[in-house]
Parts: C-alpha cells; sequence; structure tokens
C-alpha cells in the first residue's frame, strides 16, 4: 500500500528513475559501454515524468501572485523566487528533449539547457535558504502562566519541526552540490558526481513516501 502510495505520484517516478541514473553513472564513472547506454536512455525517460511539472510549478504563482501574509515576508518571498527558478528548470528542460528529438536546433537547445540547469541550481541554493530561515525561528519560549504539560508539547511539536527541516535542509545542500556540479560550476569526477546523485536521488525519494497507514 505505502509502495503503490509512492508510485502513483509522477515526482516519485522521477527521482526514482533520477536515482537509477545516477546508479548508473557511479557504477559507470562515466567510461562508454553499456552502463553508459542505460544512462543516457533513463535520463530521457525522466522527462516523461516532468512534462506538467512546470504548470504544476507556476499556477499557485498565476492563481496568488501577491504576498498572502501566511507566512513572514521574507520567507514568502524567498518560496517565490524558488519556485520561479524550479519552474524554469523544467520549462527549459522540455526545450533541451525538443532539442534531442531533433524539434528545434542544437544552439537553441544549449541556450535552454544552460537556463534549465541555472534555474535548478539557483533554485536548490533558495530551498536551502528557506529551510535555514525556519530552523533560526524555530525557538521555543515559556508564556507567563503556561502549564508544564502545554510547554512540553509546544517543545515536542517545536523538536519535531527541526527535524523535518534539519532534514530538508540538508536534502537541499546535496542538491545544490549536484546542480552546480552537473552545470560545471563545481568540477567533480564522474564517479563523486553520480555518488552525490545518489544521495540527493535517495534523500528526494524518502521524503516523498507515504506515511505507514495506522493498524
Amino acid at each position: 500500500q505505502v509502495m503503490n502510495g509512492f508510485l502513483a505520484k509522477a515526482d516519485a517516478k522521477d527521482k526514482l528513475t533520477g536515482l537509477l541514473q545516477y546508479a548508473c553513472l557511479f557504477l559507470s564513472a562515466g567510461e562508454a559501454g553499456n552502463l553508459k547506454k542505460v544512462q543516457a536512455s533513463i535520463t530521457v525517460a525522466r522527462k516523461v515524468f516532468r512534462v506538467m511539472r512546470p504548470l504544476e510549478l507556476i499556477s499557485p504563482l498565476l492563481i496568488q501572485p501577491v504576498f498572502t501574509g501566511k507566512q513572514p515576508v521574507v520567507l514568502e518571498a524567498i518560496n517565490k523566487l524558488k519556485t520561479l527558478c524550479m519552474a524554469l528548470y523544467f520549462g527549459a528542460d522540455h526545450l533541451v528533449w525538443a532539442q534531442q528529438l531533433g524539434l528545434v536546433d542544437k544552439k537553441t537547445g544549449d541556450k535552454f539547457s544552460t537556463l534549465s540547469l541555472a534555474g535548478w541550481a539557483y533554485g536548490s541554493v533558495l530551498a536551502a535558504i528557506a529551510e535555514i530561515y525556519q530552523i533560526s525561528n524555530l525557538h521555543v519560549k515559556r508564556e507567563e502562566g503556561e502549564s508544564e504539560e502545554a510547554f512540553a508539547k509546544r517543545v515536542e511539536v517545536a523538536k519535531a519541526a527541526m527535524n523535518k527541516h534539519c532534514f530538508a535542509l540538508f536534502s537541499a545542500a546535496i542538491q545544490t552540490l549536484l546542480a552546480f556540479s552537473v552545470k560545471g560550476s563545481i568540477k567533480l569526477r564522474p564517479r563523486t558526481l553520480g555518488l552525490v546523485g545518489v544521495i540527493s536521488q535517495s534523500l528526494g525519494c524518502w521524503s516523498l513516501i507515504p506515511a505507514y497507514p495506522k493498524k
């Protein structure tokens, strides 16, 4: 049931195929051969699961472009910029796919590839900044007249939120390293890049696994 819930998500399928893609890169160390061919095939296959991602990401911004006040303005601004960057990443990647299919010329494909990777890299940085911001504001002060039990409950809630945000920060940091490495801004050997990719995609898969149903 949990696995069915996981595989029902397009994003989960994308992360799972990404895990296989980077595992092939790690095993092949970037050398030509069957694993390199499998990696290339999986890379193209991943794009199918991303067809609707730009629309999914940009729709909330189009529906609610102004600040809602439900979050601190700084955090909301960071999240909106992150969403724009990730929408650019997926949207521009569709043009790269079109170039691979021969629908647009290589020069255009290369330009959009640069745009796509930049969106991914800076979107990942913004994701990490958003988590740092939220972690920095997770402090619990005992209120005047508050009972020991009520205070303990708030502390437990804050601890759970801290664990969640620390995991998300670690995941965003690894994704940032991966994005800048694929972009070429950080130089890593193919096998090291493959390992970073495996870790990043594994964290992504873990975060998407539904909670186990209660018996």
